[in-house]
């Protein structure tokens, strides 16, 4: 299946190609762009070489367009959330984590919630599902 993911705040779409193209920024300091491999437990990325990201790091992911932060701070300081449409045009909302090398994603619709990734179980309660 086909899904596309937008921005909650401006609605733009954030996919080209197989990737979710955001806005990052470090705890340094450092601006950068950060493709995420789209498909949902798939934990690939690509960044410019000099963006330095390391294990454990806290980044903050901003839209490349209307500049909102993602920050989901109503779930988690630890997680980012966009919106996925599906080809039927079914809105869920994603939840990931923004903690370099934190395998975290969720899929959530109504009362049905999906994970992904070996670290998300420490995050299932903050969902309320």
């Amino acid at each position: 299946m086909n899904y596309e993911y937008v921005c909650p705040y401006c609605r733009g779409n954030l996919k080209i190609d197989n990737d979710i193209v955001f806005a990052v920024r470090t705890q340094n300091q450092q601006r950068g762009l950060l493709m995420v491999n789209s498909a949902l437990g798939d934990y690939r990325y690509r960044k410019h070489p000099d963006l330095d990201l390391s294990e454990g790091d806290r980044l903050e992911t901003f839209c490349p367009m209307c500049h909102s932060n993602l920050k989901a701070i109503n779930v988690n300081t630890n997680l980012a959330e966009i919106i996925m449409l599906d080809e039927d045009g079914k809105e869920y909302q994603i939840y990931f984590s923004e903690i370099v090398g934190e395998h975290v994603t969720f899929k959530i619709k109504d009362a049905d919630m999906e994970s992904f990734g070996e670290d998300s179980e420490g995050y299932v309660n903050f969902f309320g599902v």
